[in-house]
């Protein structure tokens, strides 16, 4: 019995099987740290107006920008292609934690408020478990943190870096718990209060949490003369 090779066929199989592959630069963490540390700082944080798209280059695909809008919940601004095609819907004003498991958002969110309250540099093992239809994936998250306008500490640029097939549908993710999350505080500065991220109107008193050297001081100067 002879059988017939079919070159179409086959063509058409391994399209199908490179379009189910997310293979993200293994490199994207460290290059986006390193971007982040090279921007200017306000007491050690970037400004979340420096972050330039174009900069990025290669790392637009997967990164993303947060909003932070409560303690342990902040939504996300603008994300790349990379990861709307990883987790298979649109995730523009999502929360993080729509990303993961059920099991795995408690834990995501003491993470986050880590990220902006002490504010530290916070890079967290992930994997999406194996399921029907779903192969095993392994990767990382990386949440690095912004001041906003008024320089608050409510904004995160991150990456979300995976490897392997992503199968059948989106996929949400669980903290690796083979490998310990990587938490470092920024020298030099200390713990902001938690809260809603609003805006405040101006006061004659300087909040407590504000840092002489945020802002130029003003002084009233009296002269008799």
């Amino acid at each position: 019995m002879s059988m017939t090779f079919d070159p179409y066929k086959v063509r058409a199989k391994d399209v199908s099987q490179a379009q189910d592959v997310i293979m993200t630069n293994p490199t994207a963490l460290k290059e986006l740290e390193s971007y982040w540390a090279s921007l200017p700082r306000m007491n050690g944080i970037p400004s979340r107006q420096n972050v330039d798209p174009v900069a990025l280059g290669g790392l637009l695909e997967d990164t993303f920008i947060l909003e932070r809008v409560a303690p342990g919940v902040a939504r996300i601004r603008v994300a790349g292609r990379n990861i709307s095609k990883l987790i298979g819907v649109e995730p523009r004003g999502l929360p993080l934690t729509s990303l993961m498991l059920p099991e795995a958002r408690a834990d995501i969110a003491n993470h986050l408020e880590t990220a902006f309250a002490t504010p530290s540099v916070v890079e967290i093992p992930l994997v999406g478990p194996r399921a029907v239809g779903q192969p095993k994936l392994q990767g990382k998250i990386l949440l690095l943190p912004l001041r906003d306008n008024h320089g608050r500490v409510s904004r995160i640029l991150g990456v979300l870096v995976m490897s392997g097939r992503r199968g059948l549908g989106g996929r949400r993710f669980a903290i690796c718990s083979e490998t310990a999350v990587r938490t470092d505080a920024v020298v030099g500065l200390r713990s902001i209060d938690g809260g809603v991220t609003e805006t405040r109107f101006p006061t004659f008193r300087v909040p407590d949490h504000e840092k002489a050297e945020d802002k130029p001081a003003l002084r009233l100067v009296v002269s008799n003369v």
